[in-house]
């Protein structure tokens, strides 16, 4: 068996509404949706995305750079393929210049969708493939706590989360005045009292003085995690602030490779990680964190918004793992999409890592 065709599609996938967090305001998904063709007639699929404009550089690459490399190889050689993509050409995705940004990307792509065809070969679901640690996983809901929401209907949208079975409730701070992140918060944990998780999420807004002194006001309320406080690439910061405030600290989203995840760990910087497969280069690294992760006793959350038929099945995989994020987005693009029920997401015996899109979708939101 070996590559047959490679073929990228490029889709804008709007949101029902603008949604706003410290730094941003999303109105659509910019996904990259990657498949791979094998010899045999399967097809592989992988994916990396965007919350603004962007993801037409990240197809590019793939069409222009990383296509040609692929016709030909063996599938299952998937370290070796990945590893030379870094190599082509020597520019600067080479992982020597820092193993960032867009190559990451799309080697991210690269390697979920020869995951996918080593999963339907062997005919089992990703979850299956690594070896299943739970059959089912709990979700931590965040589409509801953004800063663009009032204060009445955050609190509303917590009471009816927890009515509808979750344990576990996001919510974003970072707001031009910090009052009323203490103000919003409070509402909340009054709002669900004291047995429901509430995490807080500042998108790396605050230097360390104003995150130390917030972070301090904010263990009056216990929160679960304090996501992204300050600069990711920071980690003497986070050091810092992890021994001045209570709140475990949550990281990873903004990272992009293991060895910084690897300095988190060495400089006792983070209670949580939450590393992204779309963010670092792909399945295959994001195992490798969550192996690290484990050696050290230290839980892996995945930041997920959009993909969580893939992170799911990792977690179901990991026994340092058990929680994922939801956030009810692009349901109507994946071929399998997962709902939780209950709060809690439930595995499935379909082959694959869950990266398939439909044609409906690439007929609906395909641009040229």
């Amino acid at each position: 068996m070996n590559i047959k065709s490679v073929e990228t599609f490029l889709l804008r996938v709007p949101l029902k509404s603008d949604i706003t967090d410290s730094i941003n305001t999303v109105s659509y998904i910019g996904l990259v949706s990657l498949k791979i063709t094998t010899s045999t007639g399967i097809d592989g699929w992988g994916f990396n995305w965007t919350t603004a404009g962007g993801s037409e550089f990240v197809k590019q690459m793939l069409d222009r750079y990383f296509s040609r490399e692929l016709i030909g190889k063996d599938p299952y050689m998937r370290k070796k393929i990945t590893s030379d993509l870094f190599f082509i050409e020597n520019f600067g995705w080479d992982f020597r210049m820092g193993r960032n940004g867009l190559a990451v990307m799309a080697v991210s792509a690269v390697d979920m969708a020869l995951w996918d065809i080593l999963c339907k070969e062997a005919q089992l679901p990703l979850w299956k493939v690594l070896g299943g640690y739970h059959d089912r996983v709990e979700a931590y809901d965040t589409d509801g706590g953004w800063l663009s929401w009032s204060t009445e209907n955050l609190v509303k949208n917590s009471k009816r989360l927890v009515s509808e079975g979750y344990r576990s409730i996001k919510m974003k701070v970072g707001s031009k005045n910090p009052e009323d992140d203490y103000e919003r918060l409070k509402a909340v944990r009054e709002a669900v009292g004291t047995s429901i998780r509430v995490m807080i999420d500042a998108n790396t807004k605050w230097d360390l003085e104003t995150a130390s002194y917030w972070g301090r006001r904010f263990d009056d309320f216990d929160p679960f995690w304090f996501e992204e406080p300050i600069n990711p690439l920071d980690i003497r910061g986070h050091a810092e602030l992890r021994k001045k405030i209570k709140t475990p600290i949550a990281i990873g989203e903004s990272i992009h490779n293991k060895y910084t995840f690897r300095d988190y760990i060495d400089q006792k910087a983070a209670d949580i990680l939450q590393v992204d497969a779309t963010k670092v280069a792909g399945i295959t690294e994001w195992i490798e964190v969550a192996n690290l992760a484990e050696m050290y006793n230290i839980n892996v959350f995945p930041h997920t918004n959009i993909q969580q038929p893939l992170h799911v099945q990792l977690v179901a995989s990991s026994r340092n793992a058990s929680m994922v994020e939801n956030v009810n987005w692009l349901l109507d693009v994946w071929k399998d999409p997962l709902i939780p029920k209950n709060g809690f997401f439930e595995l499935t015996d379909k082959p694959g890592t869950g990266t398939e899109i439909t044609s409906e979708a690439i007929d609906r939101y395909g641009q040229p």
